[in-house]
């Protein structure tokens, strides 16, 4: 038995504008009793799984969350995301992917992605997340006048009660013996963690913190272990790796998406780091699996 998407509207690589509003993907699936939607990588977007009925788990960064009937999971951007459904009572879920190019949202998107980086915080109920998602798949499925407007609308409801949502959720403090310096540390790994594709410059972290990059860069040395630079250049070649096995992006497609100067420039450093080129490691990985 196959699983069976009912709807399923990607627009990953070219997301259309609602109102300010950019639609990645939509979609519902009903899954079969085995069904595994494997690791995939997020790039810039938010995301929201909305569980419609049975049961099933859902993994991100290597963490595992069980997922039921009414549960609304959200992913964050440059989430590594997979999810598993239960044999007994097989998954049935709505999806929708999304940024926003609205000012006046960014600020509660940079909130949202440092209260809940925590995978343990993801899952929420919102009766009205859900109904309003179902409007805009059955939009998509009889297209006509006006679907544009309705969609935009359906759209920012989504994304205002989201945040409605969220900012009702009292944050679990991380921990009770935290210093300022190590506080100040986590929230700029966490700007890099979930902006290393738009990221152009550390120096952002300077208007992030009010802080001159100068001492931020000393602070975190001193409390980490590592440079700022360290930490970002490790992060954007793990992520590249994970984009390699994934194999949706081609090398060049991932060396501009991570922002590096070039293909040529991204192959040294991912050479230098795991030993083979991004060709060679994606080959050797294919490989590897045929033999399994």
């Amino acid at each position: 038995m196959e699983s069976h998407y009912h709807l399923d509207k990607s627009y990953l690589w070219a997301p259309v504008d609602y109102e300010g509003i950019r639609l990645c993907q939509i979609g519902r699936l009903y899954c079969s009793p085995h069904t595994v939607v494997d690791t995939h990588i997020h790039l810039n977007w938010f995301e929201l799984t909305v569980v419609t009925d049975g049961r099933g788990e859902i993994e991100t960064n290597g963490v595992v969350c069980p997922v039921g009937r009414g549960d609304i999971y959200l992913s964050l951007p440059c989430d590594a995301h997979k999810i598993t459904s239960d044999e007994k009572e097989p998954l049935k879920y709505d999806f929708f992917s999304f940024y926003t190019e609205r000012e006046d949202y960014h600020r509660e998107e940079e909130r949202i992605a440092e209260e809940y980086l925590s995978t343990d915080r993801r899952v929420f109920r919102d009766e009205r997340i859900r109904s309003l998602i179902g409007d805009a798949i059955a939009a998509f499925s009889q297209e006509g006048n006006y679907t544009q407007d309705l969609l935009a609308s359906i759209f920012r409801q989504i994304v205002l009660y989201l945040f409605r949502d969220l900012a009702g959720q009292a944050p679990t403090p991380r921990s009770h013996t935290v210093l300022p310096a190590e506080m100040l540390c986590y929230r700029m790994m966490n700007y890099i963690d979930t902006h290393i594709y738009s990221l152009k410059s550390l120096g952002e972290l300077s208007t992030l913190t009010g802080y001159s990059y100068g001492y931020l860069s000393t602070l975190f040395k001193k409390t980490t272990g590592e440079t700022l630079a360290e930490y970002y250049h490790k992060k954007r070649l793990e992520l590249s790796r994970l984009l390699i096995l994934e194999g949706r992006l081609t090398i060049t497609e991932i060396a501009e998406a991570l922002n590096y100067a070039s293909v040529y420039v991204f192959s040294r450093a991912f050479s230098a780091r795991f030993g083979l080129s991004p060709r060679c490691y994606r080959q050797s990985e294919r490989e590897k699996k045929h033999q399994l």
